[in-house]
């Protein structure tokens, strides 16, 4: 695995303001960044759990951990409305790809929604039970076809099985279920944003599977089945050479995986120390993954990366993933007056190059880019700070 090199020559550093041979090291790699511009508290005690924008980015939705969702205008984070959608914690949030008022939501209450935005009433449920079962199951995630006509929501292991549960969203129609692939609770299911019937899913059982739904039966619909061995929480569709044949998987560890889901083995993986080497940092127990983009850059994706300890000196930054070498490198650094904890949901809009995120602090943020000048000494001596308790 190609890595990056801690002694490699680190570009001049000359127009930054940094300190000591160690900041002028670490602030020269990070060639972006990015500033908060607006941001707006939804919360001082919960957490903020899900984000989701709609087609237009005119509109956000947020998920915190009361079981409430706000609607928040995405230029200006302009409080529009807030509702509770569930009685239990919300696992999915998404706006139907084609309206801009249409918002979905599921629970571990074993619903899925969907609510008109205008007047936040609910305009679809489905009930997370079988044909065969009156037993209600809690639904952890849901996705729909990028044509709309079919949505998915996985489930917890309920009397030994976890369950893939499918419904016309058009006629409202159960379609039925898959309970074979998967031998745990269901993490991820995420459908191609391309191919209209092929989906793929993750589990605690480690596994990841790739189904084409067009298929009669759940053996037939497998089409890939990839061993990540341990829990995939973040699976992420990412093209290459203009096609979604690519995953990219957050696990549990904090490590990464990239696949080609025709193989049998990530093309690339990388281990939280890896990760932590790549941000520049020296302590790899208090970095995290948060999220994987498609950006702008070709076929090489956005991976949004911090530190986080118990001392609220947290911080943001990005990473590339160059396909074609393996190599993580540095990219962005995330310039905040306010203290960060862990970010825990984020979007990113290729076009602004901008971020939107969220997390334990309870506040939705957006950043921009701001001058490409190194980031500066006041920030970077939270990065290399030597003495820190694990953040959990």
């Amino acid at each position: 695995m190609p890595q990056l090199n801690r002694a490699e020559k680190a570009p001049s550093a000359e127009s930054s303001n940094v300190g000591t041979p160690v900041e002028t090291e670490v602030a020269a790699f990070f060639s972006t960044k990015y500033e908060s511009v607006t941001s707006i508290s939804l919360s001082k005690t919960e957490y903020c759990l899900h984000l989701a924008h709609d087609a237009s980015w005119e509109n956000l939705a947020a998920a915190v951990s009361d079981n409430s969702v706000t609607i928040l205008k995405r230029e200006t984070l302009q409080n529009m409305s807030s509702f509770e959608p569930h009685e239990k914690c919300i696992t999915g949030l998404r706006f139907t790809p084609s309206s801009n008022n249409q918002l979905w939501t599921s629970s571990t209450d074993g619903l899925v929604k969907m609510w008109d935005i205008r007047s936040n009433k609910c305009e679809k449920e489905f009930i997370g039970k079988t044909k065969n079962s009156s037993v209600l199951k809690p639904v952890t995630c849901f996705d729909m076809s990028y044509n709309e006509r079919i949505l998915c929501a996985g489930t917890e292991l309920v009397e030994s099985e976890a369950f893939l549960l499918f419904w016309d969203i058009r006629s409202d129609k159960v379609l039925g279920s898959y309970w074979e692939c998967h031998t745990d609770d269901i993490t991820q299911v995420k459908f191609n944003p391309s191919q209209e019937d092929t989906m793929a899913t993750a589990a605690t059982d480690g596994l990841i599977n790739v189904f084409d739904i067009s298929q009669k039966t759940e053996g037939d619909a497998l089409t890939y089945c990839m061993n990540a061995e341990v829990t995939v929480g973040k699976l992420s569709w990412l093209s290459k050479n203009g096609r979604h044949e690519r995953l990219s998987g957050i696990t549990d560890i904090e490590s990464l995986q990239y696949w080609d889901i025709r193989e049998a083995a990530p093309l690339y993986k990388y281990s939280r120390g890896e990760v932590c080497n790549a941000m520049k940092s020296l302590t790899p127990d208090e970095c995290y993954l948060a999220s994987v983009h498609m950006s702008g850059d070709g076929d090489n994706p956005v991976v949004l990366t911090g530190i986080c300890t118990e001392e609220a000196n947290n911080h943001l930054c990005t990473l590339k993933l160059d396909t074609h070498t393996g190599q993580l490198k540095p990219h962005g650094y995330f310039i905040s007056k306010q203290h960060l904890l862990m970010t825990r949901a984020a979007l990113y809009h290729v076009g602004a190059d901008s971020f939107v995120t969220a997390g334990e602090c309870g506040i939705v943020r957006v950043w921009r880019p701001g001058s490409t000048e190194c980031v500066g000494k006041t920030s970077l001596t939270k990065l290399t700070k030597n003495q820190r308790s694990k953040p959990y």
